[in-house]
């Protein structure tokens, strides 16, 4: 199967690559809410490697980033998304938990900080993750209804997508 090139969008695509289980996708995508990201379903972007994932990538994206649910996502119990590096210096990854990767892909986008910040912040484990302090500062943010904290998702279904998706 081909896998087609990435839809042109404003928000970094959120790329399934594993395909082994549904429901385990679909609790990701429940814990991870809709903010930042367009969701690509796309069967020909199963086991991609990175170099693959970037040929995808259209000339002249928006997108910092490319957030990938591999198989390391849904056999750790962090389940953490790989992030690659588009706009920087392309192929350079880290993994984020799902209440980190957010934060990671909103300062990227607004250059707020660097891939350079974010892999140093993962460190030796090469996982980042936010702390206690920036979790209670989001979560007050959300309280507050600022605008921005609760941003539309679009998803796209690739070819021959075997399930529809709601969007």
């Amino acid at each position: 199967m081909t896998a087609a090139r990435l839809p042109e969008t404003d928000h970094s695509p959120l790329l399934r690559t594993d395909f082994t289980d549904d429901d385990a996708w679909q609790a990701l995508l429940d814990e991870i809410g809709d903010d930042w990201v367009t969701v690509v379903e796309d069967p020909g972007h199963q086991s991609l490697a990175v170099p693959a994932l970037l040929a995808l990538v259209p000339d002249g994206s928006r997108y910092p980033v490319l957030v990938v649910a591999d198989e390391v996502t849904f056999s750790s119990a962090e389940r953490s998304l790989l992030l690659i590096d588009v706009s920087e210096e392309p192929g350079r990854t880290f993994r984020a938990v799902p209440d980190a990767y957010r934060s990671a892909i909103a300062n990227l986008s607004i250059q707020n900080q660097s891939f350079d910040d974010y892999l140093r912040s993962a460190g030796d484990s090469g996982v980042y993750r936010i702390s206690d302090r920036q979790r209670q500062a989001m979560a007050e943010l959300q309280a507050l209804g600022r605008p921005g904290t609760d941003l539309p998702q679009a998803r796209v279904p690739g070819p021959g997508a075997s399930r529809a998706t709601p969007g």
